[in-house]
């Protein structure tokens, strides 16, 4: 990567919402999505991508089925249906049509199915591009996963170039760690960062900073 400074990357665990209760949203992530974005939602082009949650090697019907709950949750915070486009990536969108759009959200599902069509399409040359011209990335899950340096850095194969990520953060990243009360900080090259469902990440060139939705943890 470049030395260009960005801003406006977010990587959550679960969206903008509390999966447990989808009526509450996460109002600590939304802020920071209204201050990245600099727009009303009513006004945002939303390029909406769940290809992580289209993985045909496997039952995918959940990870299918809360890509629909994300998509609903933008509209619940004002993002209007006509705004927002659904991309599968297939290597058909070009960077000057990406461009014309001030988001770039990736659902959750298969982080490595997600992160080989990014691979296979050159995908990320889109990304970048979007992301230094801070454009806004949202990152759900598997769409936070492939933004480190590497989608098996959490499971001891941080020096695999096949599942090299896209480096928007200095750390490794594990999702939905509320459910995982086994798992332990690893010993990592760089920071394990153990994400639950109401925190999230905001990331710039700089650095990365936790958000975290206080009111959402005890909440059922």
């Amino acid at each position: 990567m470049d030395l260009q400074k960005w801003n406006n990357v977010l990587l959550t665990d679960a969206g903008f919402h509390n999966p447990r209760n989808l009526d509450q949203p996460l109002t600590a992530h939304i802020e920071r999505f209204s201050k990245m974005l600099g727009k009303p939602f009513s006004q945002a082009k939303v390029l909406f991508i769940p290809t992580a949650s289209r993985y045909e090697g496997g039952n995918n019907e959940e990870a299918r089925n809360i890509a629909s709950v994300l998509k609903d949750g933008l509209f619940r915070i004002g993002i209007l249906s006509e705004n927002l486009i659904e991309h599968d990536i297939d290597g058909t969108l070009t960077e000057d049509e990406a461009m014309r759009f001030d988001v770039i959200y990736f659902t959750g599902g298969w982080d490595g199915h997600l992160l080989r069509c990014i691979k296979d399409t050159g995908f990320e040359k889109i990304i970048y591009k979007m992301v230094y011209a801070n454009k806004v990335y949202v990152g759900v899950s598997a769409g936070t996963v492939i933004a480190t340096p590497n989608i098996g850095g959490c499971f001891g194969s941080p020096y695999n170039e096949e599942t090299t990520g896209l480096r928007l953060i200095n750390a490794y990243i594990d999702c939905h760690c509320n459910f995982k009360p086994d798992l332990k900080q690893l010993d990592l090259p760089l920071p394990h960062i153990m994400l639950c469902d109401h925190q999230a990440l905001a990331v710039s060139s700089e650095g990365y900073e936790l958000i975290e939705e206080l009111s959402a943890i005890f909440d059922t």
